[in-house]
């Protein structure tokens, strides 16, 4: 079966659940640097498949890291959602990985961003040195240092377990090169896993052109050696089809990111605060996703008299400004909105819901970059399960689309402050008018069945399941 949009992009159908108790369950090796109880956006991919995957015959045995000393976000409630037969096994970093992370941190100081130029000599050329380091020695990224750890484990691991099967997510990287290592060595069928592109994305660019001409082979050679590759986006699939062969194109699978519903089900009443509109968003911040475009609209209507800053509350749940950076908090001050915006910092998961249940609408922030319109974050998806109104900006693409089909969208391009500023002025006549979107209030759970993470679980089974012969 194929997908609408591109006739070299397969869609994966729904497998049937395993038929009883008597088949033997077959089991997967699921590597994952990133996983729980480090929290945020990226670990939810693969902690929902790991829950879900038992529904269709698959036990997960989920390689990570043992300890994950830079994760800014801890969530230790999605442990606690994860059933029994899911096996966790940690693989310790190694002596360089702690080592390099502590000439790192020295090297920072307590510099933000904005004082760096005011560094001492000395600091300033530890950190080009191991910029250069970084650049020649870990590479793809730093979390290279795991893989000769993870790779022994993960081959004790299948011997020990009967792995039937191997999935991987990128990123970091270094999680298929694992997996590579892993599969040449014990000849197990392998899934790819790429929720973000590894040499296609918005950063990649900035890289030394020695490191992207490595970066270049190694996504190569995992596209060629895995035996099924998966991706999140239709942009992102047909980028894979366009750069390889069209041998490669049947093994290349779209299953989208999503939402869990099981996370919604609450009886959570309508916002309570009345006396301000209030919107909120979810997760990360960083220079080309810059909140600046609604932040410098915010201030013009207010200056304009078209919105009492009483009545106006824009909550950031999640990274406002990363360690040493404060951009964003600089931002606020310059447009004196202190008393509009209220960053709050990470939330576990189930807070982050409850939080955005209460608000009257949720902001969007895109990455200004040309491409961001490949994208769909993750949160759009949960933006579409909880049927708020969505205000912000996002490049045109399938995030857009998604938005504006499911959900009321006041959208524009990243930096449009005009049109941001009209729109955020329609939202917040309509709230206080009661009209528009606030009139008539759409139904939560409505969103089709192929972006709930429990199918997705089944499209990966499914995908596994051709690749053992099921």
């Amino acid at each position: 079966m194929h997908d609408s949009t591109h006739d070299d992009v397969s869609r994966v159908e729904l497998p049937t659940p395993p038929r009883g108790n008597g088949e033997r369950q077959r089991r997967v090796l699921m590597i994952s640097y990133h996983f729980p109880p480090a929290g945020g956006g990226g670990v939810q991919r693969v902690c929902k498949m790991a829950r879900y995957l038992p529904q269709y015959g698959w036990i997960p045995h989920v390689l990570t890291v043992e300890h994950q000393r830079e994760a800014i976000a801890r969530d230790d409630q999605l442990l606690r959602q994860l059933p029994d037969d899911v096996h966790i096994h940690r693989a310790p970093e190694s002596a360089l990985r702690q080592l390099f992370g502590r000439a790192r941190a020295a090297t920072k100081g307590e510099e933000s961003a904005g004082q760096q130029s005011e560094s001492p000599p000395s600091r300033r050329l530890a950190r080009a040195v191991l910029g250069r380091l970084r650049d020649h020695l870990l590479v793809p990224d730093e979390q290279i240092i795991w893989r000769g750890n993870a790779v022994r484990q993960a081959v004790r691991l299948v011997q020990e377990h009967c792995i039937d099967a191997i999935f991987s997510t990128h990123g970091p990287a270094t999680n298929h090169l694992v997996a590579l290592a892993t599969a040449e060595k014990t000849d197990l069928p392998w899934v790819a896993d790429f929720r973000d592109p590894w040499v296609e994305n918005l950063h990649f660019d900035v890289l030394p052109a020695h490191r992207q001409w490595r970066e270049r082979r190694l996504e190569r050679r995992t596209v060629q050696r895995a035996n099924a590759v998966t991706t999140v986006t239709r942009a992102f699939a047909h980028d894979f089809c366009q750069r390889y062969s069209e041998r490669s194109c049947p093994k290349i699978h779209l299953i989208y990111n999503g939402f869990d519903p099981a996370d919604y089900r609450s009886d959570a009443k309508d916002p309570v605060d009345e006396r301000r509109l209030t919107c909120v968003y979810a997760g990360a911040l960083y220079p080309k996703r810059s909140p600046e475009t609604i932040l410098r609209a915010t201030r013009e209507l207010i200056d304009r008299g078209h919105i009492d800053p009483q009545r106006l509350r824009l909550v950031f749940a999640g990274i406002f400004d990363y360690p040493g950076r404060d951009e964003n908090a600089r931002l606020v001050e310059r447009l004196r909105l202190e008393d509009v915006v209220e960053p709050v910092g990470h939330l576990p998961h189930a807070e982050a819901i409850s939080l955005m249940r209460s608000a009257h609408a949720l902001l969007v922030v895109g990455d200004s970059h040309p491409r961001a319109g490949d994208y769909i974050p993750g949160k759009i998806y949960e933006y579409m399960a909880l049927a708020r109104p969505v205000i912000g900006t996002l490049q045109r693409g399938e995030a857009r689309q998604l938005l504006q089909e499911y959900v009321p969208s006041y959208l524009t391009s990243p930096g449009n402050v005009g049109d941001m500023a009209e729109l955020l002025r329609t939202l917040y006549e309509d709230w206080i008018e009661d009209k528009g979107a606030f009139a008539t209030r759409k139904e939560e759970g409505s969103i089709p069945r192929r972006f709930h993470r429990d199918y997705q679980a089944g499209q990966l089974a499914s995908v596994l399941n051709r690749l053992t012969g099921q």
